[in-house]
Order: structure tokens, then sequence, then C-alpha cells
């Protein structure tokens, strides 16, 4: 935050209040979007990582090898999935005390 010339105290103070309240907003905003859009899609994906059939027959002695791949690639797509809930549920929660914070500094004020 620059400081201008001729600023009594209190219009500093108002600019640095009126700074922390945007900024508060910016974060709840934004804490919105990751609980609402970008938790629903990793949910939906992981539905569909869950419900998935193979379209090979496992049965098949010629196309084991193919099966074993496909089943392989799902258990990664399954783990890269879990990994990307963790760090937004991780990311989330860190919003969640930044915010806190930033609400507790405005009651003190």
């Amino acid at each position: 935050m620059s400081i201008e010339r001729g600023s009594s105290p209190e219009q500093m103070g108002i600019k640095q209040e009126t700074a922390e309240s945007e900024q508060l907003q910016n974060l709840k905003k934004g804490l919105e979007s990751m609980k609402g859009p970008e938790m629903r899609k990793i949910l939906d994906k992981e539905f569909e990582l869950s419900s998935a059939q193979s379209p090979i027959d496992s049965t098949d002695p010629n196309r084991r090898v193919e099966y074993d791949e496909w089943r392989r690639t799902l258990h990664d797509s399954r783990r890269a999935t879990q990994e990307l809930k963790k760090d937004l549920e991780r990311r989330i929660e860190e919003r969640q005390a930044e915010i806190y914070k930033l609400e507790a500094e405005q009651r003190k004020t």
C-alpha cells in the first residue's frame, strides 16, 4: 500500500480497512469456488472412476494384458483424483484459517 501525501491518519486507516475488507471478500469468494465448482468437478470424476466398467473382457486370455493395463490406468486415475481432493481440502482449510485470522483482526479494530 502506498502512502499518499496529504492523507490524514484517519483517511489512511479507512483505506486500510477498505483494502482488508476487499481482501476478505475475495478470500470468501475463492473459498466458495473451491467448495463449489472445484470440489464438484473432483467428486464427479471420482464417481465416474468408481463406476467405470471395463470395455475389455477380463476372462479373454488373448486380451489379459490389455485388461491389466486398463485396470492399472484406472487405479492410477483414482489415486490422482484422491490426491487432488486432499490438496483441495488442504487449500480450503488454509483459506478458512486465513479468513478467520482476517476477521479476528477486523474485530480488534
